[in-house]
């Protein structure tokens, strides 16, 4: 299955390089090419991701048999110096069973892909689109990396990401093209995740900032998010930002992020089921209540309780080489480590995320979190 989906992607990714140099025949070959290893692993799989791979390598069909795939773009050699291009970074193996919590935030995001490529007929009568802009925001550590790439691994469609680092630059003009690029090379394959993390850094607040760069990139932010939902294809763009009263109010109204998620610290069962993860396959002493030590780690992020596992197996591992004797991992040595890793969101900074979720922008809560 394994070698099924990668073929695939190969096969994706040398598609959209001969689409880059303007060789539709080759550009039609990868793609039937993706889908015919799609279709395969289709036939092998079962349930609900049978039916999303059979649908994505329809589309794959679509694309090689239509314009898509005939369609000319600018040649590698004849682009401006400097030119980024985004390829699909991976298809992620996780999905939402790998997420602890954040229940209503996976609802909100089935509403705007899964239902709908599910249930097509349903979502043209009822009117109901596909795609869109969601916003997670929260403390930092709390798995909204980890939610994005599990939206993707969910309905097995390329992962796209990229840093305000790779967008930005010194020539004028340069990081709005390196937006474009972004989504057109996205919009090429008819269903993908775009996810931007730091998101406040690309599209801040226009009035707070002198950069004549962002006078620029912020519009040309904000045309891309509008157009996300109104061009054909499915296209969902998630931002994360720790900072969303640092962002553009423009970019918060209807059409563009449509949906606020916030994504909190962890609550106890979030907490207990980050450390049954993190500690599996690890020796642990029968001895070690994790009810008991979820209690304890109020206010620790998901980020802070994976830390803290590592730190106490590695206090073991290291007492384990300098006796010659293993021994498991026991509930003093975890509480040991707790004193060494504080949470590292204090109760002012989640008071305020707290306020800015529950504010007059109405922005969806949550109960859970991501690992």
């Amino acid at each position: 299955m394994k070698f099924l989906l990668e073929k695939s992607v190969e096969h994706l990714e040398a598609a959209s390089r001969a689409r880059a140099g303007a060789n539709a025949a080759a550009a039609r070959y990868h793609y039937l090419k993706s889908a015919e290893f799609l279709f395969k692993a289709a036939a092998k799989s079962s349930g609900r991701m049978r039916e999303v791979r059979l649908a994505r390598a329809q589309e794959l069909l679509d694309l090689a048999r239509g314009p898509a795939g005939a369609r000319a773009e600018p040649a590698a050699d004849d682009a401006e110096p400097g030119a980024k291009r985004f390829l699909m970074r991976e298809r992620p193996d996780v999905g939402f069973d790998d997420v602890a919590g954040l229940d209503e935030a996976k609802e909100e995001i089935r509403l705007r892909l899964i239902y709908p490529l599910a249930h097509p007929e349903k979502a043209r009568r009822y009117g109901v689109g596909r795609g869109g802009g969601i916003l997670l925001f929260g403390p930092p550590g709390t798995g909204k990396t980890l939610l994005a790439r599990a939206v993707a691994g969910e309905i097995d469609a390329p992962f796209f990401t990229a840093k305000p680092s790779e967008i930005m630059s010194k020539w004028v003009g340069e990081a709005e093209q390196n937006m474009q690029r972004l989504f057109d090379e996205a919009r090429s394959c008819g269903r993908a995740v775009i996810f931007l993390d730091e998101v406040e850094a690309m599209i801040p607040a226009r009035r707070s900032s002198r950069s004549t760069v962002m006078q620029r990139l912020v519009p040309q932010v904000l045309a891309e998010l509008q157009g996300v939902r109104s061009r054909s294809g499915t296209l969902l763009f998630l931002g994360a930002t720790n900072e969303p009263w640092a962002i553009d109010p423009a970019a918060l109204r209807p059409g563009r992020f449509d949906t606020k998620v916030y994504v909190p610290l962890p609550d106890f069962p979030a907490r207990r089921r980050m450390l049954e993860i993190c500690l599996s396959g690890r020796p642990l002493a029968p001895t070690v209540d994790l009810d008991e030590l979820a209690l304890g780690l109020e206010g620790y992020s998901g980020a802070d309780i994976a830390w803290l596992c590592h730190r106490c197996a590695c206090c073991v591992f290291v007492e384990s080489i300098r006796s010659g004797r293993d021994r498991d991992i026991d509930i003093q040595d975890v509480l040991a480590a707790r004193q060494q890793v504080a949470g590292s969101v204090s109760a002012d900074e989640e008071l305020r995320y707290r306020r800015w979720a529950e504010g007059p922008r109405r922005c969806l809560a949550n109960a859970g979190t991501a690992r």
